[in-house]
């Protein structure tokens, strides 16, 4: 299981010049675009996510940002854009130093008549750190992670009760570190589908997905190969608001998954996702959330597609989320994840000459839990800590699959962004 850590280091010039204009910027109007500088400082309490019975590196990162973006209207265009860039910069493993970045754009756009769609591109890289415990797992070398994809969807809307939608997106994951790059993955997925829509307090969508990938530096027993796959799924979703104040939303997928390598991966499965949110008050809001899907071409409804750990086959979680407004200015967020995973270590085999046939299975089991509080100070000015907790337990002998860990993540991050 891949984990991501994106904390922006050291002040730049353009930072204090900006800082230092903002005060005066803010008596114009307030328009459609935002700039702005972020500093957040992190503590980590195992940085390489070594296993329990081992020692566990600590370092406190500190991370410096700028942010940017705008949200504009053009008749029936509307132009959405962000772009942030952090230093980051670690006190005892400088090796991990880095800048990493996250850019978006996106275009939605109507006609007059009953189509509507949006275009939208993204690249961001981050910090990656890989949690097993082979050769590759135990390095502490920087390996970047690199992401750009993007989709163009679209929506016609037949009569009142009925309406279509499809599209195209593509994703791919880069790794700088040459001893991961056997994980890097390509994939594209098509989806269109038919939407049944008789009143305002639900719908049902009945659709069809198909998903292309490769993992384009793959290890066989040929020597380097790429693993091609496919993913099949037909979607049945639905939408119900069975009060003013709760929702749920489904989705049961029938898919069928292959590959031209790793036959051990071949797969029919039911996947999907259940949610509820709930209004419990005017202040405070539930998330409850359950969901199965495979590794390779996960995606939803909406085509984006969701990177996964390349080492899951299924994964099975549940999730609770509850957000607080405690006072106009303060938000508090409190949540729990829990998740089993079904995996091997085919990606570890990695010496060319081992066929993935032996590759061995395994099954891990991991909670989250994470408590944060927003200060909005001023319209331009944003205050925040987080902290979370992680704990993986597995069972029987997984040597070189999976192992058991937990680890502690606080930070606390400023953000002033003139609007």
């Amino acid at each position: 299981m891949t984990q991501r850590f994106n904390f922006p280091g050291r002040p730049s010039l353009l930072a204090v010049t900006l800082l230092a204009s903002l005060p005066a910027l803010a008596a114009t109007e307030t328009s459609p675009y935002y700039f702005g500088v972020s500093q957040a400082v992190t503590g980590d309490w195992n940085v390489f996510r070594r296993p329990d019975g081992q020692p566990q590196p600590r370092d406190v990162i500190s991370s410096t940002g700028l942010l940017a973006g705008i949200d504009q209207p053009f008749g029936r265009l509307r132009l959405g854009a962000s772009a942030a860039v952090n230093a980051n910069r670690f006190k005892n493993n400088k090796q991990l130093n880095n800048t990493d970045h996250d850019t978006r754009l996106q275009l939605d756009w109507s006609s007059i008549e009953r189509l509507s769609g949006d275009v939208v591109v993204y690249d961001r890289s981050s910090l990656s750190r890989y949690d097993l415990s082979s050769a590759e797992g135990t390095q502490s070398e920087k390996d970047m992670l690199r992401v750009t994809g993007g989709a163009v969807r679209a929506r016609v809307g037949l009569v009142t009760l009925w309406s279509l939608d499809g599209g195209y997106s593509y994703e791919q994951s880069e790794h700088s570190l040459d001893a991961l790059s056997n994980r890097d993955v390509r994939q594209g997925a098509v989806n269109a589908g038919v939407r049944l829509s008789p009143s305002d307090l639900w719908s049902a969508r009945l659709g069809v997905r198909r998903t292309d990938g490769k993992y384009p530096n793959f290890r066989g027993a040929g020597g380097q190969e790429a693993d091609e796959f496919t993913r099949d799924d037909i979607d049945l979703s639905l939408n119900w608001k069975p009060t003013g104040n709760s929702k749920f939303d489904a989705r049961l997928s029938s898919t069928r998954e292959e590959h031209n390598l790793q036959g051990q991966r071949d797969s029919r499965y039911f996947t999907g996702l259940l949610g509820y949110d709930w209004i419990l008050t005017g202040k405070t809001r539930l998330r409850l959330q359950a969901s199965r899907d495979t590794g390779a071409g996960r995606s939803d409804s909406d085509l984006n597609l969701l990177t996964e750990s390349s080492d899951t086959q299924v994964r099975n979680s549940v999730a609770a989320r509850v957000t607080w407004d405690a006072t106009s200015k303060i938000t508090v967020n409190a949540g729990v994840n829990y998740s089993r995973r079904k995996l091997d270590n085919a990606f570890t085999l990695g010496d060319g000459t081992t066929s993935t046939t032996d590759a061995r299975t395994a099954r891990d089991r991991t909670t989250i839990m994470n408590l944060s509080v927003y200060y909005q100070a001023l319209r331009s000015l944003k205050l925040g800590c987080r902290v979370s907790h992680e704990d993986r337990s597995v069972q029987g002998d997984n040597v070189n699959t999976t192992y058991p860990y937990d680890a502690t993540v606080s930070t606390c991050n400023l953000e002033w962004a003139f609007r």
